[in-house]
Parts: C-alpha cells; structure tokens; sequence
C-alpha cells in the first residue's frame, strides 16, 4: 500500500479517511466500465459497473471512511489518505529525482559537423566542420573525472552534428571515463545519436568496445521518402546503407538499435511503409530494433522545417494509428506511461553537454549558439554563463499554473524544458507548446495497452465519451497556450542578475 498510509482491516484506524487520488485518469468505456490509472503510482486497472460506483460514491462525498470495498483501490493508489497533500508528495517525488547526486549525465557532440543535409535540422545546414581538438579532449576528460567522484552512476550521450564523424574522440574520452567508473565502482552506460550511415560492422565493434549499448538511428519512411530528406549533403540517398548497416550490427548482436521516424504531414504512409520493411527483413524487438515516433519540430533559429509541421492533436492521433501498427508487427512493446519525461541534462544540476570547443551547455537544441552556453571545460565563467544556467535551474513545472494543475505532470515533468527557458527562439505551435503527445492521447495509449493484454475490444471503445479529446474539453484537463508559456518564459527572463 502506497507509502505505508493503510493498515490491515484488522488493525484498521476507524477514524482513517480516503479520498480519490487528484492524479487518477478515469476513461469511459461502453457497458459502465472504465480504465483506471494513476501517474503517480502508475496503476493501471480495468473497472466494472460496480467499481466505478463506488468511485462515483467517492467522488461525489469527496472522502469517505476506509473500507474493506475500497482496497484495491488503495493498493492501487487510485485513492489516497484523505489528509496526504498530494501535490508536495509529487514535487518532493520530482524535485529527489532531478536532485540525485549520486547519478550523472553528460551529452558529448565531438563534431557539430555532418554528412547529410537534412531540411529541418535544428543545425541548419551550414554546419562548422570543426572537431574536438586533443587540447580540448583532454579538458573534457579532465572535467569528467572531476565531477565523476562521489557518483553511483554514470550515463554518457554522443551527439552531434554526427558523432561518428570524430570517431577519435568517441574512443580516447570513453576509454579514461570507463576506466575511472570501473576502478571506482560506478556503474557505466552509454548510447549514442548517428544517422546511422558510418555504422559499419568494425565501427560498431568499437562502439561495443566503449560500452555503448544503444544507437539511435532516424529513417524518415520508406526510400523514396527518406532519400528526400535525409540525404548526403551531396543529395546522394542514405536509407539502403542505413538499413543494412542496421542489419548487420543487430545480426551479430553487437548493438540495439532504436529507429526515430519523424513525423509531419508529409509521410503517413511512407511511415507505414518503413514498418513493412522493417518486418520483411526480420527486425524487431526480438533481435533489439524497436522505433518510436516524434513529430518534427521548429525549436530553434536556424531550423526550417515547420511548413508541414502537424497540430499537436493532429499528430497525436497519427501518432495512435503508427503505434498500433508497430505494436502489430513487433516493433514496440506494450505502451507505458513514462515517467519524468522532462528529466533530461537540460534541468540536472549536475548535467551538461560538450561541444567540440569545450563550451558547457544544459540542452541539445542551443549547442549552435555560444551565447547560451552555461560554462567551459576549461573553467572560467562569463556573467552571461551564470545567467544562463540559473534560468535553467530555476525552471520548474510546479511554478506554472497550467503544469501544476495538470494530472499528467507526474509523468511528463514539464516536458520539453527547452520551449519555456528559450521560448524566442522556437517558432509556431508544435515548436513553442510544450505539452507532449500524450497530452493529446492518452485515452488512446491507454486503451491499446488494454488490448494488447486482452482487457478490452475495440467494441468497448465509446467514440462518444472514450477520447482523450472531445467537443466540451480533453480528459487530461488544460493545455499549454502561447500566452501561459511566454508568460513562463518571461518571467524566467526577468530573473535579477
């Protein structure tokens, strides 16, 4: 039971009172039955006419006296302690997780440079060609090692531009990072972001070398789809190499890779093409190739790709359809909800990414910009640089009314932190609202969970009641507006000195 707060029925306190939990997500389904879940406790129940009554008796009295009727409800955290303040509960849970001292995360981009020329990089296209230099691989190893002591553990991105195109600096800074983490028991994991095309066999072999488990690849549809967009910067296609790079590695069990497909209003269909290729050539999560989708987005200046960016509903509902079909053809698991979605380096206090001039940075989307820096590897602060990061650090989504209010915050954590720290420099809805995916269908997400695992039919669906979004409002309460994210972000900017 959650956090000790029910005793037995026999020793049960008479005086004890429930009340339904502010953070339990209710579905409707046809016949009076519901899904349940909580996003705190991350239960997950299907009710019945009889369950849902006794919910609705709950509700209706806002707290009842424990009872035996009432358990599986408290087991499940659907129901809490009448007196249990659930909001400080949830950002004492988020405010320990992002606080933790004793795990660490870096992002490295040894090169911002790439190889291909893809439209809607974030990068833009004019990307500098510099590497790191050996004086610079030596700070940043210096600087890891540092700030290395004392930890547990220790998880380490490569990023780039593309990474594999300094395949030097991916070798030597991993080298003395494992080494330091295995003389002094930390435990050490690492992935990396590439396009995949300089992924051979013998580059793959290293990669193992170094301990990266996991590569995430982007193939945006089928051939035709993928070469328009994300070609060489000489306009020469990519996907054919990418695939078979991907088989290769995955066949000898050197790598799991994970295949982001992005997603605008273009490639639907070359997207579900890309899914029947996958599973003609036999990958999937058995033999550790999964994919996920991510709609495209416009979240910094020099990116270009919005002109068929999807509305943020739109793309939740294609985003069902493409899961669906993934799922079918064993190229996802079971849909959880995630939790702390927002939790990446850009809100850690003891997390930063390196680009290749050793400038400190808390996200991946400002590594083109210096002015936004947070620091150096080489030590030394600009005054901009303390601004910078106490911006950063000072971002809560507890401190917004519309995250703070919302029942999805326990899973999304404010999400993209990024679109209220630097809200100017992000353009258009889907660039500057910062509300996930799951915002839009959780209903939906849910739902297919419940299949899969037999709970439910598509007969049980009530298209009147059961979306996420509906004519009078959505399930999952407000959503962000450019006025209650700019009013973040330029209170964030008002910050004194």
């Amino acid at each position: 039971m959650p956090d000790g707060q029910f005793q037995s029925e026999s020793g049960q306190d008479a005086r004890t009172r429930i009340k339904p939990s502010n953070y339990t997500i209710l579905v409707p389904l046809k016949n009076d039955r519901k899904l349940a879940y909580n996003t705190v406790s991350q239960a997950f129940a299907v009710w019945d006419k009889a369950d849902g009554q006794l919910w609705d008796d709950l509700d209706k009295a806002g707290d009842l006296p424990f009872g035996a009727a009432y358990r599986t409800f408290v087991q499940g955290g659907f129901v809490v302690n009448a007196a249990e303040d659930e909001f400080r509960t949830v950002r004492r849970n988020y405010d320990r997780a992002r606080h933790n001292d004793g795990h660490m995360m870096m992002t490295i981009a040894p090169t911002l440079s790439c190889n291909f020329g893809c439209h809607y990089c974030f990068q833009g296209l004019d990307k500098p060609l510099t590497k790191m230099t050996p004086k610079v691989r030596e700070a940043t190893k210096d600087y890891l090692l540092q700030h290395l002591r004392g930890r547990r553990s220790f998880h380490l991105t490569w990023y780039g531009g593309e990474p594999l195109m300094d395949q030097e600096a991916i070798w030597d800074i991993s080298a003395a990072a494992i080494k330091y983490c295995d003389d002094n028991g930390i435990k050490y994991t690492s992935m990396m972001i590439s396009n995949g095309y300089k992924m051979s066999v013998p580059v793959a072999e290293k990669l193992k070398k170094a301990r990266v488990g996991k590569v995430q690849i982007t193939i945006d549809g089928d051939e035709e789809m993928h070469d328009s967009r994300r070609h060489l910067t000489s306009g020469r296609g990519t996907f054919q190499r990418i695939l078979d790079n991907i088989k290769a590695v995955t066949e000898r069990g050197l790598l799991k890779v994970s295949i982001r497909v992005n997603i605008d209003g273009q490639n639907e269909d070359q997207a579900r093409a890309l899914l029947d290729i996958l599973e003609r050539n036999k990958l999937g999560i058995r033999n550790g190739v999964s994919v996920y989708f991510a709609p495209v987005e416009s979240v910094a200046e020099a990116a270009d790709g919005c002109t068929s960016c999807l509305p943020k509903t739109d793309y939740a509902d294609l985003e069902n359809r493409l899961h669906l079909l993934a799922f079918e053809k064993g190229l996802i698991g079971m849909p959880k909800v995630p939790r702390h979605l927002g939790l990446c380096t850009a809100v850690k206090p003891n997390s930063y990414v390196v680009v290749p001039n050793g400038d400190l940075h808390k996200c991946w989307d400002t590594v083109m910009d210096p002015k936004l820096r947070v620091g150096s590897v080489f030590g030394g602060t600009r005054k901009s640089d303390g601004r910078t990061e106490a911006m950063w650090n000072a971002w809560s989504p507890f401190e917004n009314e519309v995250c703070s209010n919302c029942q999805l915050v326990p899973a999304c954590a404010g999400a993209c932190a990024f679109k209220f720290v630097h809200n100017d420099y992000a353009s258009g809805e889907t660039g500057k609202l910062p509300c996930p995916s799951l915002k839009f269908n959780m209903a939906e997400q849910l739902f297919l969970r419940a299949k899969t695992r037999g709970f439910v039919s598509d007969d049980d669906w009530d298209q009147k009641n059961s979306p996420t979004v509906k004519g009078d409002g959505m399930l999952t309460g407000n959503r962000h507006t450019l006025a209650s994210v700019g009013a973040v972000h330029d209170a964030l900017q008002d910050m004194p000195s």
